[in-house]
């Protein structure tokens, strides 16, 4: 009888031992599992002649990480009974299933397993991996030869079919080497690809003769790091995840003995740069031959070489450098053959690459004016740029002309915020400013400038200060006129200025207006920004750019480009005569009345119009908050006859749309106190608590940043803390206890912190409105964060 129970418990010791580390954990638990499952399969002769058991796709490759599934196939006669078969899943699959382990049942005769190899590819390649383990050893061994001769048979069929699942596949999972949160098996880079460039080595077809890019040996060491990162990933989060999280990496890496996280990020890039940029052009390779077959004559040669330029041209649809070319006196040619590919859309040779790499000299300062079009074309060409700036800096090319560039190679960035590493974000960014040339005057600062920003990140130091000196000498060796490297600088220095003002500032305020006038300068500068802002914006990450920001940064430069154009701000308060009718309805019905419209696919408006009343704006926060809705800006205004309006931009939870009569009965019954909204928000803050205790990182405690010397109409009060769905209502309720009227509100979640900015303002002795004095902003500081004592 087999010993489910003892199994169980060597699985649990063996995952228990910390001298077991990566591969020497898999090779363990792979050795543990095969003998378990050969135990289970010993009895498979009794099932009768032509059986046979063999593990296949991962558990073929013998790469059983702790949380892997078991893939086996039972291969049979043609003919089966029900009894027979349910006498394998008995004998098989249950015993499996009691020891903890995850597969699905698969039950094939050789033709029916080749049949469905016909009609989908992944079962094609799981096929590919076949590896026998009991029963009928003739039976094993023919499945896979078939396999195999079917796999290179069909391989003009196939390989699309492969290329297609491969890019489908990467835009789900995203990139290995430059995500900060890579998937390491599907993503791009990962061990999946390893696996498509083995399947493609076994398409032994005429027409993909000599197209491999480099000899798989050669990422063996890579893909085995892969390997022993995703079974540790598995040991130290006990489940089946493949996505290397930010809050899991400092335990993946102590286990792996590396001394922290950015080290086991960066050696996870360095193996995800490999395998992709290897990956990326064999399949490129594979699929022009399928596109340009040539005849079984010119299979073993080149195809001729189209010239382009003097010293570039195509070649098997790839650019080459031809053999007359300078590459050790020309130190322009690693940008004109970059930017050459980026605007055609396609590869540089590899070879090629490898001779830039050993010959090219750096560029001289200042650069020949042709190198920095060069670079402006290449930045300009969007996503091609991308893919050709990754495939020169795979070879050390980027430093050439921009010795910086190493400090940001791989470099995390430690936050949920971002996506990306700080050297592939600032390549995304750049490519999403080349959909926006159009929108500035110099499209050229912009490209550069946005493809700079950020290269601070790579230094110790306040990334933009260190980043604005970093500009002042770059700017001028490219050769920059004086004017446009300061230009540039300002574009570093004020990357954040537009977003942050737009969702923290009240945009109705002149002060604020004329404060962002003052500082951007003059219009040129003012449309830069606007472009950097939506380009850095979308290459952050999907919470980072929406409508409503967008919206908030529009109106924001619009009102800005008024100042500078010399056109005068008005002393505006919220545009309240929009509401008229709703004012009108809650002044003669003395009672709450809401309005909820949608403004875009993820935000809604509330309007709410109702008698004013101390603690009013805490009891519409709370009420919100408590059906489903997160708080993105508030504006309040109240009527010289004491009706207040406020109007909430929200987005909700759980999608779908506000029920306004339930919200209004909400409201009512947390003004007339029938419902305690405090016990309410603090259990929803349980149940929050609850499904955020695996949240990425930890927020720092609250804090409170006050502006008070800025001209604006109200005294401006930053809060940051950790999020939750209570904030806004605590610290409302504490600024309402001391009689300060709240002008306007200002809420941005930034991963897991809060960014709340609140407009307050005093009632003074003759009744006016008016910023708070110096001596009360600590008062109020105090209360803030009192408030949030228990967060």
């Amino acid at each position: 009888m087999i010993d489910v129970t003892g199994f169980r418990d060597q699985r649990r010791a063996l995952l228990a031992d910390r001298s077991l580390v990566g591969l020497e954990l898999i090779d363990a638990l792979t050795t543990l599992t095969f003998g378990f499952v050969s135990e289970l399969a010993a009895s498979i002769h009794e099932w009768g002649t032509g059986w046979a058991l063999v593990a296949v796709g991962g558990t073929g490759r013998r790469e059983l990480c702790p949380g892997s599934d078991i893939d086996l196939l039972v291969l049979h006669p043609r003919k089966v009974d029900q009894a027979t078969a349910a006498q394998v899943s008995e004998s098989l699959w249950y015993p499996l299933w009691d020891a903890g382990l995850k597969g699905t049942p698969a039950l094939h005769t050789i033709e029916s397993a080749l049949t469905l190899a016909d009609r989908e590819v992944l079962s094609a390649v799981t096929w590919l991996s076949a590896s026998p383990i009991a029963g009928d050893q003739e039976v094993s061994a023919l499945f896979m030869q078939r396999s195999n001769e079917r796999w290179r048979e069909r391989a003009k069929t196939n390989l699309p079919a492969l290329f297609a699942e491969t890019h489908s596949r990467h835009e789900r999972a995203g990139e290995v080497a430059f995500h900060l949160e890579p998937d390491l098996r599907d993503g791009r880079g990962g061990l999946r690809d390893v696996h498509v460039l083995t399947f493609l080595e076994r398409s032994e077809h005429p027409l993909f003769e000599h197209v491999l890019d480099r000899p798989l040996v050669e990422l063996v060491p890579m893909a085995k790091h892969l390997v022993a990162v995703r079974g540790e990933l598995h040991r130290s989060t006990n489940r089946n995840s493949d996505r290397l999280l930010l809050q899991e990496q400092d335990a993946v890496a102590a286990l792996l003995g590396l001394a922290d996280a950015d080290s086991l990020m960066s050696s996870v890039a360095a193996a995800g740069r490999a395998i992709a940029w290897s990956a990326d052009e064999t399949i490129r390779r594979f699929a022009h031959r399928l596109d340009h077959p040539r005849s079984r004559a010119d299979s073993d040669s080149m195809t001729k070489i189209r010239k382009l330029t003097t010293d570039i041209g195509v070649q098997d649809g790839e650019l080459v450098l031809l053999e007359g070319a300078d590459t050790t006196g020309d130190a322009t040619l690693v940008l004109r053959l970059g930017s050459l590919a980026a605007q055609q859309r396609t590869s540089i040779a590899r070879a090629s690459l490898i001779r830039l790499a050993s010959d090219a000299p750096p560029l001289p300062a200042p650069w020949p004016e042709r190198a920095r079009h060069a670079l402006v074309a290449l930045l300009g060409a969007g996503a091609s740029g991308t893919h050709v700036l990754e495939a020169l800096d795979r070879h050390d090319l980027v430093t050439r002309f921009l010795p910086e560039w190493a400090s940001v190679r791989s470099k995390p960035q430690r936050n949920a915020y971002h996506r990306f590493t700080v050297d592939r974000h600032l390549c995304e960014a750049a490519a999403n400013a080349s959909e926006l040339v159009r929108t500035v005057s110099r499209p050229d600062l912009l490209l550069v400038g946005t493809w700079l920003h950020d290269l601070g990140k790579g230094y110790p130091g306040d990334h933009t200060v260190v980043g604005i000196e970093l500009m002042h000498s770059i700017g001028a060796r490219m050769g920059f006129d004086a004017a446009d490297v300061e230009v540039l600088c300002d574009m570093v220095r004020h990357h954040l200025l537009l977003p942050e003002v737009a969702t923290r500032r009240d945009l109705t305020d002149p002060g604020t207006i004329s404060a962002i006038a003052s500082t951007v300068g003059d219009l040129n500068r003012l449309e830069l920004l606007r472009a950097l802002t939506e380009a850095d914006s979308l290459a952050t990450g999907p919470t980072a750019w929406s409508d409503w920001k967008r919206r908030l940064v529009d109106e924001l430069t619009t009102r800005t480009a008024d100042v500078l154009h010399g056109k005068l701000v008005p002393q505006t308060s919220m545009r309240s005569h929009d509401h008229d009718d709703l004012l009108d309805l809650a002044r003669s019905q003395q009672k709450v009345v809401v309005r909820v419209n949608r403004l875009s696919a993820d935000v809604e408006v509330v309007a709410i119009a109702a008698p004013d009343r101390t603690g009013l704006f805490a009891a519409l926060a709370g009420s919100i908050t408590l059906v489903g809705a997160d708080i993105l800006s508030a504006d309040v205004w109240t009527t010289d006859d004491g009706v207040a309006l406020d109007v909430f931009r929200i987005t909700r939870q759980l999608g779908g749309e506000t029920n306004y009569r339930k919200l209004e009965q909400l409201i009512d019954r947390a003004l007339e106190g029938s419902i305690d909204v405090d016990a309410e928000l603090a259990r929803r803050a349980r149940t929050y608590a609850r499904s955020k205790s695996k949240s990425v990182g930890h927020a720092a405690p609250p804090s409170v940043a006050i502006d008070n010397k800025t001209p604006s109409l109200a005294t401006m009060f930053e809060l940051r803390a950790p999020d939750g769905p209570a904030v806004l209502y605590r610290v409302t309720n504490a600024i309402s206890a001391l009689g300060l009227d709240l002008r306007t509100a200002k809420v941005a979640t930034i991963g897991h912190e809060v960014v709340d900015t609140f407009a307050l303002r005093t009632v003074g002795a003759d009744g006016q409105k008016e910023k708070l004095a110096d001596a009360d902003c600590e008062q109020v500081r105090t209360a803030i964060l009192a408030s949030l004592a228990n967060l």
